[in-house]
Order: C-alpha cells, then sequence, then structure tokens
C-alpha cells in the first residue's frame, strides 16, 4: 500500500502565510491583554544584563517616537514567525516516517524565514538594548564621557549599516531584474531545489533590515547627543576629555562622509585626499597588529560586537581594497542567514523561554530540592542538577545563570548558605548549557569548523556530566566539612517518598520531552533543526498541560526568542565580516606559521590555544571568540599529531577536529567564570541581593573555576570521554 504524500507548499501559499499570520497574531495577543490576559513567570532570554540605568533618560523627539514605533511594529511582526516552524518540522517529520514522503520545502520554508527574521530583528534589537557589547571600562566612565564614547563609536556603526543598505541593494537588485533593478547577474533568481522558491524577497531583506537598523541608529544617534549635552551642562569640571572624544568623532565622521562621496563618484581613480587603498602594500604581520590593535580600543569603548566587528570589518575591506571589495559584505551575510543548521538556534531559544513561561523551570527546581535538599549541601547539589537539566532543556547560555539566581539563590541565602557556595553552585551549573546538549555554541561550532552538530552533541555528554558530578561532590564536601556553610534542609521540610515520587510524577512531561529531543538527536532519526522544531512543538504540548498555552505568554516567548537570536546572528554577521577579510588576506596562514615556527610540540601548541582563549573570555562574548578564533586554530589543530600524554592513549586523526571542539566548549565554560569579565560573573550579579559585592562574586567562582580546569585537563589527558560515545554512535 502506497502512503507516500507528494505535498509541495506553493510559493503563493508561503508568502501569504508570512504575510498575514502575524498580523492575525498581533490582533489575538492585544485582545487577549484588552481581557486581562498576564504573562507568566520571567525571562530566560539569553539577553545580557545592562547596567544600572541612569537617572537621566534622554526625551528624544517626535523622529525617534515614531522610529521606536516602526522598529517596534516589524520586530513584533516578525517575532511571531517562529510560531510556524514547529508546525513545519512536526510535519516534515510526520510524513518522512509515517508516509516515506520527506520534503525539502519543509526545510528551505523554515530556513529562509529565520533568515528574513534575523535581518528585521536587527532594529528592534537595538531599541532594546539587547546587543551585547563590551563593558570594561565603558560603564566605569563618568556620564558625560561615557555620552562622547557612545557619540564617536556610533561612527562604526554607520559605517556598517551605510555599507550593508548599500551593498545589500546591489545584492537584491540582482536577484530580480536587468531592466528595473540596475542588475547584471540574475534575473528572477530562485533557489537550486525542486521548490524553487524565489530568492529576491530574502535578499531584499539585506537592504530593508539596513535600512530599518540605520533609522533605529540615527534615532539612537539624537539620545545620544541630549545625553550629552545635558551630561555636559551637569559637570562643570573636567569636560575636557568628553570634548576631545567628541571631536575625534567629528573628525572620523567627517572622513566618512568624504570616503562615501569618494565611492559614489568615481569607480577606478579616488578623489584626492581619499584614503581609499591606502593600508595594500601593509604585510600581513602590521595589519594583523593594526587590526586586532584597533579591535580592542573600539570594543572596551562600548560599542555592541556586532558593530565593531562590521564597522571595522568594512573599514579595513576599503583602506586596504577598494570599493569593491565591499561587495564582500552580502557574500559573507547570507550564507550565513541562510544556514540550516543555524535555524537551531532561534528554535531551540523559542523552546526555552516556552516552557519557562509554563512554570517548568521552577517546578524543575522544587521537585530536585525536595529529592536532594536532605544531604549536606543539598540545596546546592539541586541547583546543580537543576541546571544541568535545565541546560538538556534550552541550550542557551546565560538563561540557567539567571534563571537558578531568581529561585535558587533566596532559597539557599534564606536558609543560611555561604553566598559564595550558593552563588559559585549557581554559576557553574548555570555554565552547563555551553556542554549539555542541546548546546547552541556546539552548533555554531559545527558550523564554522564543519563539524558534525550530532556528534559534539554526543562528545560532549559525558565531559557535561563529568563536571556536573565534580561540581555536586565539590558541594557535597564543603557541607560534609563544614555544615554551617551549607546546612542540610531542615527536618521538619523534608517529605517521604510517596511525596517525591508525586511530585516526580509533575516533571514526567518536560523529562519526556528532554528524552525525546536528544534521542532522536543521538539515534539520527532527525538533524539538530528537525529535533529543535519537534521540541519546540513538545513545549508548547507541555505548556498546554499546564494551562499556560495563552496568547500572551506566547507574545512574550516569541519576543524574547527575537531579541536574543537577533543577537547572536548580528554578531555572526559582524564578526564574518571582519573574520572573512582577515582570512582573505592571509590572515590564517600567517597565524599558524607563527605557531608552527615557534617549535611548540602538539600539546604546548593546544595549550597556548587554551591561554589564548581564557584570555579571550575575560572581555569578548562566546560569538565572538568563536568566529574570532576557530576559524584559524582548527586547521591548525587538525594537521597535527596527539599521540597522548605520560603513556596514555592519543586521539586519532580523523577524531582531533571532535575533540578539540569540546576542549574548545569546555574551555568556553572557564571564559565565563573568569574574573573580572567573565559574562556569569555579571548575569549572577544583576540577580543578587544589594550587599552581595563583586568581590564575593569572583571569589565564589575560583574553586569552580579550577575544577573546570581540572575538567579540561581530564578531557585532554583521556580523549576516550570525548570520542568513545561518538564512535559507538556512528563508528
Amino acid at each position: 500500500m502506497n502512503l507516500e504524500i507528494n505535498f509541495v507548499l506553493p510559493h503563493w501559499l508561503y508568502w501569504s502565510v508570512l504575510f498575514f499570520l502575524p498580523l492575525l497574531v498581533m490582533w489575538l495577543v492585544d485582545r487577549s491583554f484588552r481581557r486581562g490576559g498576564t504573562i507568566s513567570g520571567g525571562d530566560t532570554g539569553e539577553i545580557p544584563g545592562e547596567a544600572p540605568v541612569e537617572s537621566y533618560r534622554p526625551p528624544g523627539n517626535v523622529f525617534t517616537a515614531v522610529i521606536d514605533r516602526i522598529s517596534g511594529f516589524f520586530g513584533r511582526y516578525v517575532a511571531y514567525w517562529a510560531l510556524i516552524a514547529p508546525f513545519v518540522f512536526a510535519y516534515e517529520v510526520l510524513m518522512r516516517y509515517a508516509f516515506n514522503s520527506p520534503t525539502n520545502w519543509a526545510h528551505e520554508s523554515m530556513t529562509l524565514m529565520f533568515g528574513m527574521q534575523y535581518l528585521i530583528a536587527g532594529a528592534f534589537a537595538l531599541r532594546e538594548g539587547g546587543h551585547v557589547r563590551v563593558d570594561i571600562l565603558y560603564q566605569r566612565a563618568r556620564p558625560v564621557n561615557k555620552a562622547a564614547l557612545d557619540l564617536v563609536t556610533s561612527v562604526f556603526f554607520f559605517i556598517f549599516t551605510v555599507a550593508l543598505l548599500v551593498t545589500g541593494w546591489k545584492f537584491f537588485s540582482q536577484a530580480v531584474s536587468d531592466k528595473l533593478f540596475f542588475g547584471s547577474s540574475y534575473a528572477n533568481e530562485t533557489s537550486f531545489t525542486e521548490w524553487a522558491i524565489q530568492f529576491y524577497p530574502v535578499k531584499f531583506m539585506l537592504f530593508f533590515g539596513a535600512l530599518l537598523l540605520l533609522l533605529q541608529g540615527i534615532a539612537q544617534l539624537i539620545r545620544d547627543f541630549q545625553a550629552f549635552r545635558h551630561h555636559r551642562a551637569a559637570e562643570h569640571h573636567g569636560r575636557g576629555f568628553a570634548h576631545l572624544l567628541v571631536a575625534l568623532g567629528a573628525v572620523l565622521a567627517a572622513w566618512t562622509l568624504f570616503e562615501m562621496v569618494n565611492i559614489a563618484v568615481t569607480d577606478y581613480q579616488s578623489l584626492a585626499g581619499s584614503l581609499e587603498n591606502i593600508l595594500s602594500g601593509l604585510g600581513i604581520g602590521g595589519l594583523t597588529l593594526v587590526m586586532f590593535g584597533t579591535l580592542m580600543v573600539v570594543l572596551v569603548a562600548g560599542l555592541p560586537l556586532a558593530f565593531v566587528t562590521g564597522g571595522l570589518g568594512v573599514a579595513f575591506l576599503y583602506l586596504v581594497g577598494d570599493q569593491h571589495m565591499l561587495n564582500l559584505m552580502p557574500s559573507r551575510i547570507f550564507p550565513m542567514m541562510t544556514n540550516y543548521q543555524l535555524s537551531a538556534i532561534p528554535l531551540f531559544i523559542f523552546m526555552a523561554s516556552v516552557l519557562e513561561k509554563a512554570g517548568i523551570i521552577e517546578e524543575l527546581f522544587d521537585v530536585v530540592y525536595k529529592w536532594m535538599g536532605g544531604l549536606k549541601a543539598g540545596l546546592a547539589i539541586a541547583t546543580i542538577i537543576a541546571s544541568t537539566l535545565l541546560a538538556a532543556m534550552v541550550g542557551v547560555i546565560g538563561a540557567a545563570v539567571v534563571t537558578m539566581g531568581l529561585i535558587a539563590l533566596p532559597a539557599m541565602l534564606k536558609r543560611h548558605y555561604d553566598p559564595e557556595i550558593a552563588i559559585g553552585s549557581i554559576m557553574a551549573g548555570g555554565t552547563l548549557g555551553i556542554l549539555i546538549p542541546p548546546s547552541i555554541l556546539a552548533i555554531i561550532y559545527g558550523v564554522i569548523a564543519q563539524q558534525s552538530v550530532g556528534e559534539l552533541y554526543l562528545g560532549s555528554l559525558i565531559p557535561g556530566l563529568l563536571l556536573a558530578f565534580m561540581y555536586g561532590f565539590y558541594c557535597w564536601m564543603r557541607g560534609t566539612l563544614n555544615i554551617k556553610v551549607a546546612p542540610p534542609m531542615p527536618v521538619e521540610d523534608r517529605v517521604d517518598m510517596k511525596e517525591k515520587l508525586r511530585l516526580l510524577r509533575n516533571m514526567l512531561a518536560p523529562i519526556v520531552l528532554v528524552v525525546l529531543v536528544l534521542g532522536i538527536i543521538f539515534t539520527g532519526i532527525a538533524t539538530p533543526v528537525e529535533a529543535a522544531g519537534i521540541g519546540t512543538f513538545g513545549a508548547l504540548v507541555v505548556a498546554a498541560l499546564h494551562k499556560r498555552l495563552t496568547w500572551p505568554n506566547l507574545h512574550a516567548a516569541c519576543m524574547t526568542t527575537l531579541v536574543a537570536s537577533a543577537m547572536v546572528m548580528w554578531i555572526i554577521f559582524g564578526a564574518s565580516i571582519f573574520v572573512g577579510f582577515y582570512i582573505l588576506q592571509g590572515g590564517q596562514t600567517f597565524v599558524q606559521e607563527l605557531i608552527s615556527g615557534a617549535g611548540l610540540g602538539p600539546y604546548a601548541v593546544l595549550a597556548l590555544m587554551m591561554v589564548l582563549l581564557v584570555a579571550l573570555g575575560m572581555f569578548l562574548d562566546w560569538v565572538g571568540i568563536l568566529l574570532l578564533a576557530v576559524p584559524i586554530f582548527v586547521p591548525l589543530i587538525k594537521g597535527l599529531s596527539f599521540d597522548g600524554v605520560f603513556g596514555l592513549p592519543g586521539v586519532a586523526p580523523a577524531d582531533v577536529s571532535l575533540w578539540f571542539g569540546v576542549i574548545y566548549l569546555v574551555n568556553m565554560q572557564m571564559s565565563f567564570l573568569s574574573p573580572p569579565f567573565g559574562y556569569a560573573l555579571f548575569y549572577i550579579k544583576g540577580v543578587c541581593p544589594p550587599h552581595i559585592t563583586m568581590g564575593q562574586i569572583f571569589r565564589s567562582s575560583f574553586p569552580f573555576l579550577g575544577i573546570q580546569a581540572l575538567g579540561l585537563i581530564l578531557v585532554i589527558m583521556f580523549p576516550a570521554l570525548v570520542t568513545w560515545l561518538p564512535n559507538l554512535a556512528y563508528g
């Protein structure tokens, strides 16, 4: 009996759903709020905590208000697209296994949809402060200097957005029509699959997203100027440095405008005084110093990482090459925005947000606490176990730290836990999201290093569980040696086995969901992207079972997903331009020859890389580190032989990339805990009581940082911890 279903989604229906569905959801959400609907739970989004809000808020004007509304509307519009993906991927898996009718259009339609969403969401994320910035010096500056820094660094933002606007329009026009849009490459370009969807609406989003981002940036510039004027008037002394910064910004802006005129009126010869091609004679060594030295300077000035790397990338494309090299921008961004594997990022974030709104995370902690609370340091151990399970649900770095900080920290402090044990267990447990599948970092690493994400998930599982055990054992030892620092649950609060089993029954649905998602990845039944789609569909079912599947909760989950995924993807866009240009100039070969020429052995080279990654992790975002370091490190590592240390077994050449990938993930855990600028330190600070100082937070990280270093050493010395499961599953 032939059960095949050969349905192919019509193009007109695809575009109609994308156009009309958000309008319908907007109406349903607004109606629910008008009828008294409320949002449940908190916010687990991967949105870096901002510094305390200044007492002065720039008022803006009519223009900024209009732009804010435009960015808000389009952000909300594309956020609701996330509701489509769970059903499409569930349909695809059902068709494949129940009716032997796999589809290409399901994967392609969702990949292109998320690619368009990333681009449009950039302006909304900028409005909401969702783009991560390095605030080493920025947050410590005086208000007038901070406002001046915002004005100066905005030049790099506008360099990036204007270049993307212009090259994005050309990229789009070439996909439509030679006659109407002055293109010269294709006419009505379509994808290369049998679905043959039109590409020009997708490519148009490069231009449209840049336009929205440019308008929001102008609105932000107006507010920055208002803030500078206000703080300059309020601070009567020490304004000279701020004035110097603003003058520097004016010079940079004037030079940028002049170079834009040069691009507009010349083709092969530059205007007198133009800096185009001025660095063409610089060797790769000098270029390395200039590029990365400038990167460090602009980073610490506080501009969001996406626009630092993107703006500098554009500047060096122009200064080393010429105006035609700027067309590298869309050719680097488009493959990233339409990368199938990266579609798992918004899906896993959406899954996390839906589960959080359903109250699953609070219930999870309550169940684990009731089971483990009778042990010495039981609450800290429960926090680590809950964080491990949470990591297996969400894959979102930072979500577990913030969420468990809100739930577990007050409970531990109330029961007289030493603050350093309480805070350290939350931070260490929270960083397990980097290792425990479905890690988003592993997805991006797999894309950049061309490594199987499924193998990475299997390879990181044992090291992740090993670290979780080591964290818990350390807490238990501290509680055993000194019961006052981590007392067990009072006898009157403990529950019997019958009550424990009843509580465990409440967690049956989310546990089944975790097993389902990881099981279909590990068994190869579905790809990580399909697993993320099915997991999100399952999260919606779990939320419905908990009677939390409401329009306000779906709205909140969609908006959290939008800002978090936009932050990650725009960093990828910016960094891919910067790193892509550097590699194009021979930077990868230069660094590899520099390291290999030092005469170091394979393990010494690996140790040097680990030190560099930890150093970068003290002040750089995890996506930025990955985009900067992995394209350079992985080819070098693949060319080395790791035969083992102290007579222990080594690594097979075919497993080196996988092994290094897991080592990299463990190292990123360390970077999140490394003082003074590890991100987990500031995530937890945002939810700590006021009396908890940064000094206490730093001290709380040291024991767990040592455990992570021990875990890193074990993974390096015993590669089978990484390679055994993937080899067992995939041969």
